[in-house]
């Protein structure tokens, strides 16, 4: 059995493909003591995937190596599959052959959550479980009550703001409503009875507000780029053809304003500026 009271999450465990060239980073990996036999150490490997693709099993065979390698401790594989054509929970194999002869066995738990019955989870003390119920079937319950019945959970969630604000997000974009479900929940929140839902529905608000007021900053931020370099370019060309006027209106990389910015003071030409006429 895992020692859950105990749980060091690892920072980003990133991993170089050679083969391809590419830079891997791991989903999840977690450092937890085992309490069944002799006390040891276990690293926890969670991989979320939309659906299982070709090649999944053999990747996870690979993480699982060079986790081992690195590590020097026991492994257990995890891959949680957000696709409902995934079995519930089954252990795929991964075998290595070599001239025929099978010289690897691997093995990992498969668990494919929009199958699995939301309803063993929610009511579960774990605080991740109403976000991960969010994603399991809610049986004959209407998807509109079955959203209210996990944000509930995550109000009586014993986690802090930020925490709480994560598990909101999870059930808010993996359980998304039609317009019709969407009037069934409003029917919801309007009984007197049900505190706990408008306390998370204002939660959720304020937290689109904020996300809005942000994105608002940054489009300012932008805007008084854009506004700055037609400004130097006016300083150093004179008068600004339309279209290159419409191509700096049209950047959205702050990244190249930022870059043009700095060519402005050395360019010899509005046709050295890579703004075309």
């Amino acid at each position: 059995m895992l020692d859950l009271r105990h749980v060091t999450f690892l920072d980003k465990e990133l991993f170089t493909d050679l083969a391809r060239g590419e830079e891997r980073e791991l989903d999840l990996v977690a450092r937890v003591g085992s309490r069944s036999g002799r006390r040891e150490v276990i690293l926890v490997h969670v991989e979320v995937e939309g659906r299982s693709r070709t090649g999944f099993d053999r990747r996870m065979f690979e993480y699982f190596m060079m986790l081992r390698l690195r590590h020097r401790c026991p492994v257990l594989p995890i891959a949680l599959i957000l696709s409902r054509t995934s079995a519930t929970i089954d252990r795929p194999v991964h075998v290595d052959r070599v001239l025929g002869d099978d010289v690897c066995t691997f093995k990992f738990w498969r668990i494919g959550l929009p199958r699995l019955s939301g309803a063993e989870y929610v009511r579960r003390p774990n605080a991740l479980a109403p976000a991960l119920a969010a994603l399991m079937t809610p049986g004959t319950t209407s998807r509109a009550a079955w959203k209210g019945e996990c944000l509930r959970a995550v109000a009586r969630a014993r986690v802090d703001a930020a925490r709480r604000r994560l598990l909101l997000d999870c059930i808010e974009s993996y359980l998304p409503l039609t317009p019709r479900e969407r009037d069934e929940f409003e029917r919801l929140t309007r009984r007197p009875e049900d505190k706990e839902l408008r306390r998370m529905r204002k939660l959720w608000s304020e937290q689109m507000m904020e996300i809005g007021e942000k994105r608002g900053e940054k489009r300012g931020e932008m805007r008084g780029k854009r506004e700055a370099l037609l400004s130097q370019l006016r300083v150093r060309f004179g008068r600004l053809p339309a279209d290159v006027v419409r191509t700096i209106a049209a950047i959205d990389s702050a990244r190249r304003l930022n870059a043009l910015l700095r060519r402005v003071v050395t360019a010899p030409s509005l046709d050295q500026m890579g703004l075309s006429r």
